[in-house]
């Protein structure tokens, strides 16, 4: 509460700074001429607001869709790495790479798709060529180059330009930085080949319909999250999910540290568990006393539950953990009409690739 009322006291002055937060970024994109990756179908996935908008998941779908069509072209995604302590330059994500050092969005990507290579670092340029030198593609074999979180970076040239509008903040997102949220305005959607309206449910139909009427995208697909089992982090054998439906009636401590963690409380509340929220930062990195602290939340919970983001910052520090009581909620993705996207990623492939 305290906060909320300084924010309002000094909204007037927030509002002003975002004007010069606007103009130093359009003068940052006017000074930079976007360099082409060759042999590559770059593909630009970012947000226009700050954190928590399903950008990983989204990026997990789309690695996993293209995969599956054109099985035989090799993808990276090339990610800044926040929430990394990595120094200058640039550096491959391993499975086992510590997510203090390569960030955790860029270590989840890597976990999941085994298929992908990852890397991390301020010039993507540099980690592209790294990524080809490392791999020992070929000159003239194309490649699928994701750009992770894109859509405000000036440095790299797209063929395909993907931005996600977060369902649940259709009507509070409104003011750029400082001020609100957003890194630009809506009325930038008109550089997007495609919005995705991100963590879509029935329920935003309407909220979603005005705000096409209002800034028409191009082209709009709507992208759920289905919240399935919950899995044990730490355990020592093989991890089994346990269906989310059973958290029916059982005593929850919630806690995550991502941008937007509503979503991932009102899928564990919607359960009819007894719960308990525990928010920290977005990126946060856990230490052994934020897991005595949340042990101390936890006493007479049955389930310790978070997000997978939070997960692989965590299974380093609970590993071998005789609690079994710590899991992450694992969500399932859905992309409507994904053919859409693929059709037009498959027509360029046609016409460059022998």
């Amino acid at each position: 509460m305290f906060l909320r009322s300084v924010r309002i006291l000094f909204f007037p002055l927030l509002y002003l700074l975002s004007f010069l937060y606007r103009i130093l970024f359009l003068y940052d994109k006017a000074r930079k001429t976007p360099k082409k990756l060759p042999d590559a179908f770059v593909i630009s996935v970012g947000n226009f607001s700050v954190g928590g908008t399903g950008k990983t998941p989204f990026t997990l779908h789309l690695a996993e869709l293209l995969h599956g069509k054109f099985p035989k072209i090799p993808i990276v995604i090339l990610s800044r790495g926040y929430g990394g302590s990595l120094p200058e330059g640039t550096a491959r994500v391993r499975i086992d790479s510590p997510a203090r050092e390569v960030g955790d969005e860029p270590l989840l990507l890597k976990k999941n798709l085994p298929f992908a290579e990852v890397y991390v670092g301020r010039d993507r340029y540099e980690s592209y060529s790294g990524f080809r030198r490392d791999s020992q593609i070929p000159e003239t074999q194309i490649v699928f180059a994701i750009l992770d979180d894109g859509f405000q970076h000036h440095f790299v040239s797209r063929n395909l330009e993907i931005v996600l509008l977060d369902c649940t903040r259709i009507g509070k997102d409104r003011f750029q930085i400082p001020a609100g949220r957003l890194r630009e305005p809506y009325t930038s959607v008109n550089r997007a080949d495609f919005l995705i309206a991100s963590k879509y449910e029935d329920r935003f139909k309407n909220e979603l319909e005005k705000w096409k009427k209002r800034f028409r995208p191009k082209t709009i697909l709507e992208f759920r999250f289905v919240p399935t089992n919950i899995y044990p982090i730490g355990a020592r054998q093989e991890p089994v999910g346990i269906p989310i439906k059973a958290l029916n009636g059982k005593k929850i401590l919630a806690f995550s540290g991502i941008g937007n963690p509503e979503p991932f409380y009102l899928s564990i509340k919607e359960t009819g568990a007894q719960c308990t929220f525990l928010r920290f930062p977005d990126h946060h990195s856990y230490t052994r006393s934020d897991l005595q602290e949340l042990t101390q939340a936890a006493e007479g919970k049955e389930y310790l539950v978070c997000t997978e983001k939070d997960w692989v910052k965590l299974a380093p520090l609970l590993e071998g953990s005789a609690d079994p009581r710590w899991a992450y909620l694992e969500i399932k993705t859905s992309l409507q009409n994904e053919s859409v996207l693929l059709d037009r990623i498959d027509e360029f492939i046609k016409h460059n690739i022998p």
